[in-house]
């Protein structure tokens, strides 16, 4: 719904209000933000992190981690109408200096974003398998030890996506929970050996 408004769910910034686009996205909800950020794993690590959200959307989870005290985010969306929406909760927010939008294909983001972030979400569209993306990420990426990646994606796609593996790359899967028809991944790096 166009002018639609969520709010932030915790942090610095909570109960703040978020902008969502008109049409095309699907922001997590303030349940899956809540869920992904109370859990230890991401809490101990979101204060001062350098973070990723590919896939970004309305940005609701980038800016989840900045109110929580991140040092940065870079946000990845290919949709101009979404870039504009998250450009302008960054700067309803406060947080313009602790944050890039990147308007272009995740596919094509590799050599414009940080590849050594210590949190990285991948919320893709839920039609869209991001496997292959999260591979292409384990091998370009210079993921410091315990650096974590969060994956959103649909249980049940019509087009019978696979299940997600236990290991991609030097990314380990640590916890996996389902929520309605869609699931959260989390992934953690292992040392380089």
């Amino acid at each position: 719904m166009p002018g639609s408004h969520a709010r932030v769910v915790g942090g610095s910034l909570a109960g703040r209000r978020l902008r969502s686009p008109a049409n095309g996205t699907r922001p997590a909800t303030a349940i899956v933000r809540s869920s992904i950020f109370d859990r230890p794993a991401i809490r101990d690590i979101v204060e001062h992190a350098r973070v990723v959200d590919l896939y970004a959307g309305a940005g609701y989870l980038g800016i989840e981690a900045l109110s929580r005290g991140a040092e940065s985010v870079d946000f990845v969306e290919r949709n101009g109408a979404a870039c504009a929406v998250i450009r302008r909760n960054l700067e309803e927010l406060g947080l313009t200096r602790h944050a890039r939008v990147h308007r272009l294909p995740v596919e094509r983001c590799f050599s414009r974003i940080p590849l050594d972030p210590d949190l990285i979400f991948v919320d893709p569209p839920y039609r869209v398998d991001a496997l292959p993306v999260i591979e292409e990420l384990s091998r370009r990426a210079n993921f410091p030890e315990g650096a974590l990646a969060v994956w959103r994606r649909q249980v049940r796609a019509s087009g019978g996506l696979p299940p997600p593996p236990e290991r991609i790359g030097g990314l380990v899967r640590i916890d996996q929970r389902r929520y309605g028809d869609g699931a959260i991944d989390t992934y953690r790096a292992e040392a380089s050996t």
